[in-house]
């Protein structure tokens, strides 16, 4: 088995090494066949320039965009970017979540956002509608995760199983952030008990893993602490993304690939699903986010 793996990882490396002046962000996606998606949080900025932020996301090889919806922008913006966004073959998901989303105000908060979607929905015709809907909550950034854990759980539960069924009710996928602890994170109410990773990913259509390393191998890498999240997913039939983070972090200089470079990136990608590519791949990796990717250097 290690064999092969060293094989396949060889394979890539050569790989790269035959870009033809091809960007490295285009090699991951063509050479290695694995979907790119992206964050994009500043949705007014580009919503306003789409004809950039399309050739863009071509040249990135990007196939999905979490887009967060800004509802004070008309909703012909966005029937205009997602037609043209289809076009070429990308796919474009309604983003939001927050952590006061467990909080009182949580569930008008989440109310708004999936009625916007749904008159946003039966308004645009087909090629103009979103193809998901992925929420990025992350409850451990509230007040109440520190000084109420099982409270916290409890909710943030509820805002996901919610959403589920307000997602399949509109026919869409549910595709939801968690950071790779999330598999060390217990629970024990009403929705059961084990593992808050484990139990998202059974909750959930598609999930992203919040694996922000800037490494692939190696210990606490990319392929080790995903490593659980992945064997779920092929257990509970539940696509597992694997998401790297490109902004500059102040947590540690492990976190980001921000100070490494693009091909730096490309090349731990492409490392960590040579690694993967014998047991549990993952179904596609995140950029997060688009802004900051694009600021990289090469």
């Amino acid at each position: 088995m290690k064999s092969k793996c060293v094989l396949i990882f060889l394979v890539v490396v050569w790989l790269f090494n035959m870009g033809k002046g091809i960007g490295c962000g285009s090699n991951v996606n063509a050479e290695m066949n694995i979907p790119l998606s992206t964050w994009v949080w500043d949705t007014k900025k580009w919503m306003l320039n789409q004809e950039a932020i399309l050739e863009k996301l071509q040249e990135k090889k990007v196939t999905n965009v979490y887009l967060q919806i800004d509802t004070h922008l008309s909703p012909s913006v966005y029937r205009h970017f997602i037609q043209q966004a289809q076009a070429k073959g990308i796919s474009v998901y309604a983003l939001d979540g927050a952590p006061y989303w467990i909080g009182p105000s949580g569930i008008e908060e989440q109310e708004a956002f999936f009625n916007w979607i749904t008159v946003y929905q039966a308004e645009a015709d087909e090629q103009q509608q979103f193809s998901g809907v992925h929420l990025d909550v992350e409850p451990y950034l509230y007040k109440s995760w520190e000084n109420n854990r099982v409270k916290s759980i409890l909710q943030y539960q509820y805002v996901i199983s919610q959403a589920a069924v307000q997602s399949h009710e509109l026919h869409l996928p549910l595709a939801v952030d968690i950071p790779f602890w999330f598999d060390e994170v217990p629970f024990k109410n009403s929705n059961g008990s084990g593992s808050l990773g484990r139990w998202v990913i059974q909750y959930a259509d598609e999930v992203t893993i919040m694996a922000y390393r800037n490494h692939a191998d190696q210990e606490n890498g990319i392929a080790e602490i995903t490593e659980n999240e992945r064997k779920w997913g092929r257990l509970l039939s539940t696509p597992i993304e694997i998401g790297v983070e490109t902004k500059a972090s102040d947590e540690g200089e492990y976190i980001s690939f921000s100070a490494k470079g693009e091909e730096k990136m490309m090349q731990e990608l492409g490392m960590l699903l040579a690694e993967c590519q014998a047991e549990n791949p993952p179904s596609s990796i995140a950029v997060h986010y688009f802004d900051s990717w694009l600021q990289m250097k090469p």
